[in-house]
This record gives C-alpha cells, sequence and structure tokens, in this order.
C-alpha cells in the first residue's frame, strides 16, 4: 500500500492529526503528513488543538516522527536454555507490574508490536537480572509509530 493511502486512511479512521503551518517540525512530523491527506468528504475529524502549550514548536509533545521504526513482533523464544533460571520470571514479574498482564501475553505472542523504547525496556530487565547477551525478539517488522 502507497504511502499516500496509509496516510488517508488513518486520516478518515480518526487519527488525531495537525495543521499547524508554522511548526518547525511540520515536514518529519507524522501527524502533519497524514493531516495533509485529509479528504474534503469528511466533515470532521480529529485535530490537535493549536494553542495548547508547545504545540508548533521544537518541543512539541503531540510531535510523531514520520519516518518508519523496527518493531519486533513476539517473545516465544526470548528466554533460552543458556540463561540462569532466575532471569525469566524477573523480566516477566516487573514487565507486567509496570505495564499488564495482558500487554505482555500480547507482545509475547506476537498480536502486539513491541516499540522501540519497549524493547529497551525489555532488554533493560535483562541486564538487571546480570544478563549482558543479546536479546532477541521472535521477528522484526517496519512501521510508522503512531
Amino acid at each position: 500500500m502507497k504511502e499516500q493511502e496509509i496516510f488517508k486512511e488513518k486520516a478518515v479512521s480518526g487519527y488525531t492529526v495537525c495543521f499547524a503551518a508554522q511548526c518547525p517540525l511540520k515536514d518529519r512530523c507524522l501527524r502533519w503528513k497524514v493531516g495533509q491527506q485529509m479528504p474534503d468528504t469528511k466533515s470532521s475529524y480529529h485535530c490537535v488543538n493549536p494553542h495548547y502549550q508547545d504545540v508548533a514548536t521544537e518541543h512539541c509533545p503531540l510531535f510523531r516522527q514520520s519516518e518508519k521504526v523496527q518493531f519486533a513482533q513476539g517473545m516465544m523464544h526470548i528466554f533460552n536454555a543458556d540463561m540462569p533460571r532466575r532471569v525469566e520470571p524477573y523480566v516477566r514479574s516487573h514487565f507486567i507490574a509496570s505495564h499488564c498482564k495482558t500487554y505482555y501475553y500480547e507482545y509475547r505472542n506476537g498480536e502486539r508490536l513491541i516499540s522501540p523504547a519497549i524493547q529497551e525496556e525489555i532488554r533493560d530487565l535483562f541486564r538487571e537480572t546480570g544478563w549482558n547477551q543479546e536479546v532477541h525478539f521472535d521477528s522484526y517488522v517496519e512501521d510508522y509509530e503512531w
């Protein structure tokens, strides 16, 4: 699917868009690019409030990078036989405590993509147990961080 078609589909589906033309980040912002694909047949949509503090500045809290990032998909094979027994329960329990059991199992089963930030959080949990070897997720996909 072409990028413009993906953006148009997101615009129609309710993704929050932005029309702050004076924003210094607009050329790199996913919300701006999706907003530019908003069809003229749509009478209303979700839009960033241009009067909200820091919108249309270098520190916009609603900015979304318009470049694809690498998401991990699945953690069925993340724990291996070489790991000490303490690693798996530590990682699982701490992840569930900071997120929730549902998210843990959705990430584990590949039903929910694992963002780069969550991947790093998981790697940090492994490091906290003393495991310093590379952590491998089941697979990787590139997508926008909506």
